[in-house]
């Protein structure tokens, strides 16, 4: 049995970023940038208002007040996406709205809550400065400036920034394809009636809900009924599509756990099996070399809790260096604990908890109640994982403890 952290070394060693493909501007949301991403224009393009105002020469200002205002001449008005190639001199002001280009000789823009027009004019409360509300040409980056870095997930602005340069679409990594195999011969899907001895299937819908929170639509799920030959067609089924599959249940040490000699009888490399962790101590990960393409096998404990735990802090994070990004499994702070904890030590015990705060007013480390793997409401309400190290048996209220935040998305 080895530590988390060995195992998430071996993860890492292991899994590699998939191809690259294409992706229009509509679809790649969620994606991680698979080029660098290079200026075709600068920005802004063009000397452009960052207010609606006024274009004025800074010296018919200087003794503007609101008890004494300078009256200027009203040349035009300028829009944004109209030409202005006009010139203004000593004396005269041009109206101009947020976005539209400025006259060179335009070397302040006066917002229009100080100024009123009359008759022709005009008439301006404030002294002003220059450059005042001028956006630069290229002030944010010039053309052929690197603006972003590959690897970087692709977020609302991102696909905003792409658009502004005129892209129609991009490169970026590929998504893994996931398929889920969950093992029992007690499940039924949801809605239908039970019978004695039987439970929903609750794993599958959980692991594709955090799949779809990454980004990862492409997800089929298979039940496998405890038998060899049902568990190895599902694997196989599973294999035909995938890039990676994850299943549930039948991965520990029972008469009807058959993932682990099921996936080594189809050549797939075992990694690693079993870790010192709570919730989801066998856990299995393997490699199976099939044509070109590499496919990653994990198998997850059966207990709900435990699937979507070692979902959250092992698979996770592979997923993400798959699709491009970086294999992280979250970052972790110091808290202070609200409540004491105690376990028998032996393994890294993953604690479900809340944000609370502490009799100071700092913030404080709290347990929800359902701690069992079988206790999917504890974690429903769960907002952090603690850390509760594996040599330790106990944790005081008031004493650190390492804490990480649960983030489906990320």
């Amino acid at each position: 049995m080895i530590t988390y952290e060995e195992a998430l070394k071996l993860v890492d060693d292991n899994v590699e970023p998939l191809g690259q493909c294409e992706a229009r501007l509509e679809d790649m949301f969620g994606s991680y940038l698979a080029a660098d991403v290079v200026a075709t224009l600068p920005s802004p393009q063009f000397d452009n208002s960052a207010v609606d105002g006024y274009g004025v020469k800074v010296g018919d200002l200087e003794a503007a007040s609101p008890e004494t205002a300078k009256a200027l001449k009203l040349v035009t008005a300028i829009a944004a996406g109209s030409p202005s190639d006009l010139e203004i001199t000593t004396g005269e002001a041009v109206k101009i709205f947020t976005g539209a280009r400025v006259p060179t000789s335009c070397e302040a823009v006066v917002m229009r809550e100080y100024c009123r027009e009359e008759s022709g004019n005009v008439l301006i409360e404030c002294a002003t400065r220059p450059g005042e509300n001028i956006r630069r040409q290229a002030e944010e980056y010039k053309k052929g400036e690197l603006v972003l870095n590959a690897g970087i997930k692709i977020t609302p602005p991102v696909v905003s920034l792409l658009a502004s340069l005129g892209y129609v679409q991009f490169p970026v990594f590929e998504k893994p394809r996931v398929a889920l195999v969950v093992t029992g011969d007690e499940l039924v899907e949801p809605g239908q009636p039970l019978k004695e001895g039987q439970i929903y299937n609750s794993n599958a819908y959980g692991l594709t809900a955090a799949l779809n929170s990454l980004g990862i639509k492409e997800c089929k799920s298979l039940i496998a009924r405890d038998t060899r030959e049902a568990t190895r067609k599902c694997f196989e089924e599973a294999l035909e599509s995938s890039d990676v599959v994850i299943s549930s249940g039948g991965v520990s040490v029972g008469d009807h756990d058959y993932v682990k000699e099921t996936l080594e009888a189809m050549g797939v490399r075992t990694i690693f099996w079993r870790i010192a962790m709570k919730p989801g101590k066998p856990v299995y990960f393997g490699v199976l070399e099939r044509g070109s393409r590499r496919k990653y096998l994990f198998g997850l404990p059966g207990n709900p809790v435990s699937v979507l735990v070692t979902f959250h802090q092992i698979v996770k994070p592979a997923l993400k260096k798959m699709s491009g990004g970086k294999f992280a499994a979250g970052s972790t702070v110091r808290l202070k604990l609200g409540a004491p904890l105690k376990k028998r030590p032996g393994r890294l015990d993953f604690v479900r908890g809340i944000l609370t705060r502490n009799e100071d007013g700092d913030s404080a480390a709290v347990a929800t109640k359902g701690q069992e793997s079988h206790m999917l409401s504890g974690l429903a309400r769960a907002q952090i994982m603690m850390h509760f190290a594996a040599d330790a048996e106990k944790v005081d209220a008031g004493e650190p403890i390492d804490v990480t935040l649960i983030n489906w998305a990320d």
